[in-house]
């Protein structure tokens, strides 16, 4: 047992370093192309890195920041999951390395931002903090919150539990539901909620 863990770890070590290797390659080709044509390195998007850490949050707003960026940038799907995983870091590049070890047989685990997202959400957001944050924004009420704080809330925590491409009409529900009973709906359709745009209030 000891001996097959030695010559697994010897594996995984190795990978790392054919990684490491391969990413000084990538960066050395890099850095030389941009000397050859200045414009190119705008032409590919700098991710942030991400390092791993145990907190949630973070991952969540590493997430939004790369969701931004790709959205800028127009990135092939492939070429999303190289730069981002290039961008790992300690814990996190790791648990990549064990990943791909543990599945060396697949021909891909990822072959988009979207499936890294998945992936990396099942690891880094833990199942209780999703749970947790979908009952507060069940119950999430505007209280003594100006329409604005409450607005902003809402997007935060939905966008935490994934449910950030709800259907608009459940977006208008929810938000509704939780507005104090003093507020004037009408003042709030007309306000700058991009939720009211295309719906109609009084379908609620």
């Amino acid at each position: 047992m000891r001996k097959d863990k030695e010559q697994s770890d010897l594996r995984i070590q190795e990978h790392i370093q054919r990684l490491e290797a391969k990413k000084q390659e990538r960066e050395a080709r890099k850095r030389w192309h941009s000397r050859r044509n200045p414009s190119q390195e705008k032409q590919t998007p700098k991710i942030p890195k991400f390092k791993g850490e145990n907190d949630p949050n973070i991952y969540i707003e590493w997430e939004q920041k790369v969701d931004q960026i790709f959205t800028i940038h127009v990135v092939s799907n492939q070429k999303q999951v190289d730069l981002v995983v290039l961008e790992f870091e300690d814990y996190a590049m790791t648990w990549w390395h064990q990943l791909c070890m543990d599945n060396i047989n697949q021909e891909s685990l990822a072959t988009s931002w979207r499936d890294l997202k998945n992936l990396m959400r099942a690891r880094f957001v833990p199942s209780y903090y999703r749970k947790e944050t979908l009952l507060k924004l069940q119950r999430l009420q505007q209280g003594s919150m100006c329409v604005d704080e409450y607005y902003k809330l809402m997007e935060s925590m939905l966008l935490k539990v994934g449910l950030q491409f709800e259907g608009e009409e459940e977006k208008v529900a929810r938000f509704v539901s939780g507005l104090r009973r003093d507020i004037d709906i009408a003042v709030v359709r007309r306000s700058n909620y991009h939720y009211f745009s295309n719906f109609s209030i009084t379908s609620l």
